[in-house]
């Protein structure tokens, strides 16, 4: 029997079974994916899952459906403006990014991204983020000499660690158990500008 993996918030859940997808949270607008599939696909548009939307319309999610602004297509995020972000977009660019960020800023993340108009998420989505990890590895192999500081884009920090040859070693140390979250900040503060 096959077994799906179920895109909910930003996060995957999986791997279910068929009878697990909807007591998961699965409604016809989230994304799932299976072997044979080549990519995401919205369980609606999967043949396997169409027959779990046949008997009733899922409700609609809170912050869905009609808002103070209108009628809002089913599972979009309405915006001041009028202009929708589909959650299957904002879901995807979570679930994609969640390692970048820090864990709990995710939920305002998800917030601002909501309001924004498709224009400025689709210029959003081409951003790209450092990885933690490759910070991490930079950090541990050259980072007594700055590498790590100049490619999160601290460029004084790298300076002070090149000049200083990692402040005898005991800075590229500290640098070790910090670099990732210094990173995962440095990308919310480049994400910010555009929120």
């Amino acid at each position: 029997m096959a077994q799906y993996y179920l895109a909910v918030n930003g996060q995957q859940i999986g791997p279910l079974e068929v009878n697990q997808l909807i007591p998961s949270g699965m409604t016809q607008n989230s994304l799932v994916w299976t072997e044979g599939l080549p990519t995401w696909t919205q369980a609606a548009n999967v043949p396997e899952l169409a027959h779990l939307f046949m008997a009733a319309p899922a409700a609609p999610s809170p912050g869905y459906g009609t808002t103070s602004y209108g009628s809002v297509p089913y599972g979009a995020y309405q915006n001041p403006a009028g202009s929708t972000v589909s959650q299957q977009k904002i879901d995807f660019f979570l679930m994609s990014n969640k390692d970048n960020f820090p864990a709990e800023k995710l939920p305002v993340i998800q917030q601002s991204l909501a309001r924004l108009d498709e224009n400025t998420f689709n210029n959003l989505s081409m951003l790209q983020f450092k990885s933690p990890m490759t910070a991490l590895l930079l950090s541990i192999f050259v980072g007594s000499v700055g590498v790590d500081r100049f490619y999160i884009g601290d460029i004084g920090m790298g300076v002070g660690k090149l000049l200083t040859f990692g402040g005898c070693g005991i800075w590229a140390l500290i640098d070790w158990f910090i670099i990732q979250n210094a990173t995962r900040e440095k990308n919310f503060e480049q994400l910010s500008q555009y929120l």
